[in-house]
């Protein structure tokens, strides 16, 4: 039996992770993460920034800055206390199941190099626009520093 690498484990259970995404995308309503991928996930801070506000409807950015070693593939995990009706989306694929967003990376940005960030972001409808404090990426806790820009 071979000895598996955590580098290796970590892309299969990310992998996982995004086939579970893709599936919740078809209308099954189960997504999960492993523990595994949780436990090796790396380290990372987040911000989360309201870029715009309408009547029921926002903006909003989400950047991952990497300060531990490459991240390959990743997922972003927060909960809404309101019903939140996404619209479009950019630089990542997202779902909506039970007030959880989940968001996970498209191709060009799955790859997050050490030192390194990358950023997507989403149009929505809702009563209000919240920042999340439950924000997680591969599990692990990232704390947002956004908020709401100035409206002056």
């Amino acid at each position: 039996m071979s000895r598996e690498r955590a580098g290796d484990r970590l892309r299969r259970n990310v992998r996982a992770g995004v086939a579970a995404l893709a599936v919740a995308v078809l209308g099954i309503t189960t997504v999960g993460v492993t523990e595994a991928a949780a436990a090796a996930a790396p380290v990372a801070r987040c911000s989360y920034v309201v870029t715009g506000q309408w009547q029921d409807e926002f903006s909003a950015d989400v950047t991952i800055f990497n300060d531990g070693p490459q991240i390959d593939g990743w997922v972003v995990r927060w909960t809404v206390s309101v019903p939140t009706r996404l619209g479009s989306v950019w630089s990542a694929v997202m779902v909506n199941r039970r007030r959880t967003m989940i968001a996970v990376p498209v191709s060009r940005n799955r790859v997050i190099p050490a030192g390194g960030s990358t950023t997507f972001g989403w149009t929505a409808s809702a009563p209000v626009a919240e920042v999340p404090t439950d924000l997680t990426i591969n599990g692990v806790p990232c704390p947002a520093d956004g908020g709401v820009p100035d409206q002056g």
